[in-house]
């Protein structure tokens, strides 16, 4: 077995408080490994990082064309939103369009993923409701396909559910593994969620940004979703989000995706290439430095990118007085 390397250092003060070790790789889209640190056949849960080729089911299922769905509107399907006022009207907008309430979404009321707008929110008096939920937009998205394919709405986040038998074979399609071989568990918003070795996770970003070994309505679904992705980044994230930071700052060049438990992938459209990269601890706020070395140290962002994300690279430790106590930094 291939041990985790250490990636990531917290300090506070002169100290070195908490390390975080994880896996790193890049793939083509055959598979073939192009950089690793630890193992890159570790197996882990996609999560959220699935979302743009889970989107892609509206492309082919005939949805996007039949309700006429926005870029914005798709990119938000492969979203972890803030719920912000943006996020929320375009869910809205996605239900209108298919004939279909809110109460519709299976996800989950929640606060907002993000800390700040969450107490924000809570300040303002809102409860906890779908549309603040980071996958309202990807549920909405699952709906919009049901719609179209004649599945039933009571119970499409069903393991046995048609609508999740499409997408299994989706995602096992992109990444180059076979529906049997993959784990499947629960996600934290009720629907299957997918564990592979972070190499298929990888190779699934590369056939995302380079499908051209696919039939052409694989590769019309693919463009599609980069592009809604490229040319609406406000809808992956929100606000100071890192996905929407790093798709923004790259023009779409690089497609990023975050997924819980410390899981990113990230697409290189100019490459054909794919990163995916997992911390152990699962701790999701710690990734954008490691995120952002691999990304230098890759060649995949150019100096004026690397000045528009420094934020990203190095992040402050602050108390609770709002001082800057430590740094979390990349190894």
């Amino acid at each position: 077995m291939i041990q985790p390397e250490l990636l990531i250092e917290t300090t506070r003060g002169s100290l070195v408080e908490t390390r975080h070790y994880g896996h790193v790789v890049v793939s083509d889209n055959k598979g073939n490994i192009i950089y690793q640190r630890g193992d890159a056949r570790y197996v882990t849960y996609f999560r959220s990082a699935a979302k743009p080729i889970q989107a892609m089911h509206v492309v082919l299922s005939g949805a996007y064309n039949k309700f006429m769905f926005s870029k914005a509107e798709i990119s938000i399907m492969c979203a972890s939103h803030f719920g912000e006022d943006i996020h929320r009207e375009t869910v809205m907008s996605i239900l209108h369009k298919i004939g279909l309430q809110k109460e519709h979404l299976q996800c989950g009321a929640t606060t907002s993923l993000d800390v700040h707008y969450a107490l924000k929110m809570a300040l303002d008096g809102y409860a906890a409701d779908v549309l603040f939920n980071d996958c309202s937009g990807k549920h909405a998205g699952f709906l919009a396909v049901c719609e179209v394919l004649g599945y039933g709405l009571d119970n499409y986040i069903d393991f046995n559910h048609p609508l999740q038998n499409d997408l299994l074979k989706l995602i096992a399609k992109m990444c180059g593994v076979t529906p049997e071989s993959v784990v499947l568990g629960v996600d934290g918003c009720g629907v299957p969620v997918h564990g592979m070795p972070l190499l298929n996770m990888a190779q699934g970003y590369a056939s995302l940004c380079n499908a051209e070994t696919f039939d052409s309505d694989t590769r019309f679904a693919a463009r599609t979703i980069v592009q809604a992705m490229g040319e609406h980044p406000e809808m992956l994230s929100g606000t100071n989000g890192f996905c929407t930071a790093l798709v923004k700052a790259t023009h779409g060049r690089l497609i990023g995706k975050i997924g819980a438990e410390a899981v990113y992938c990230v697409g290189n459209t100019a490459t054909g290439q794919g990163l995916a990269i997992k911390l152990e601890d699962g701790n999701l706020w710690k990734l954008s430095p490691v995120v952002m070395q691999t990304l230098e140290k890759l060649k995949w962002l150019n100096a004026d990118e690397i000045e528009c994300l420094q934020s990203y690279r190095v992040v402050e430790n602050r108390n609770k007085h709002n001082d800057i106590v430590g740094y979390t930094r990349a190894v």
